[in-house]
């Protein structure tokens, strides 16, 4: 399996679970090997050496548009998912907000790597 369909993959599990009961929990731990799986991609195209945790990767100057947007995509996965809790009664506003936000970035997301498949 490729960089890219790993990160395909993992965009479904996590759409699969935010249907669910186990959300919290099991939602970040999936978002978590995304973001690391969407890092590694984009460090084996920028000839970087691969992360070892998810995180936001840093590019060297002068990146192609197609890695500054998917760097910039995993930073915003990274952002969101800090903020994701526990759904309960006073934050039910703000969970729901975190994954509506999260949900759109996704779809983003694997519209940019089906592109990047579609291209090579």
């Amino acid at each position: 399996m490729t960089s890219t369909h790993r990160c395909l993959a993992q965009i479904r599990s996590i759409r699969e679970v935010s249907q669910g009961q186990a959300v919290p929990y099991v939602g970040r731990s999936r978002i978590g090997r995304l973001v690391l799986s969407l890092a590694i991609l984009v460090a084996e195209e920028a000839g970087l050496p691969p992360p070892d945790l998810p995180d936001s990767i840093k590019l060297p100057e002068g990146p192609s548009n197609r890695l500054s947007e998917l760097s910039r995509r995993c930073s915003r996965l990274v952002d969101i998912s800090r903020h994701l809790s526990q759904p309960s009664e006073p934050l039910a506003e703000r969970w729901e907000r975190g994954w509506h936000q999260l949900l759109e970035e996704l779809l983003a997301l694997e519209e940019e790597l089906k592109l990047g498949l579609i291209s090579k």
